[in-house]
């Protein structure tokens, strides 16, 4: 099991170093010169997670967000529409979630081309992640859809 872990942990690493590296020239190229794919513009986002150390007061796990908008155009990102989904099931309290806590500097607002947006949320294990086992996470909006993750607990874990 913890190989299997250690993998996925290895898969949301190049995920995100990708995601970073195309923010990364689409931020440093002149508004002139970015080129985006017709098949691969507008919002595209990320989502990573680790295991709080049990040692914490709640352990949790941290989710990061990374949100890109690699279009050729402002877009409202809409963060009322946003929902992390945990095992095929909307969060009812998402809102609540992205409404409190660390947002991205500025706050939310409309993200012009080659901006984005990285912050991060904890979720106490305890009401999110029982039982045990592995759980499939996303993060979804309008406009965009995060690639699935998996979450290992352990009783490790918490």
């Amino acid at each position: 099991m913890w190989a299997q872990s250690r993998r996925n942990v290895v898969r949301v690493a190049v995920f995100m170093f990708s995601l970073a590296l195309a923010i990364s020239a689409a931020q440093n190229a002149p508004a002139s010169k970015r080129s985006f794919s017709k098949s691969c513009h507008g919002l595209h986002a990320g989502i990573r997670a680790q295991i709080m150390p049990p040692a914490t007061e709640t352990p949790s796990v941290m989710l990061s967000f990374i949100l890109l908008n690699d279009s050729d155009a402002p877009v409202d990102v809409k963060p009322g529409s946003w929902k992390i989904v945990v095992d095929g099931t909307q969060l009812k309290d998402s809102g609540h979630i992205f409404g409190n806590g660390p947002m991205p500097e500025g706050g939310y607002r409309i993200l012009m081309p080659g901006e984005s947006y990285e912050f991060g949320s904890a979720l106490p294990i305890v009401q999110y992640f029982l039982p045990n086992g592995q759980h499939k996470v996303s993060w979804r909006g309008t406009g965009f859809e995060s690639p699935t993750i998996s979450v290992t607990i352990t009783p490790a874990s918490h």
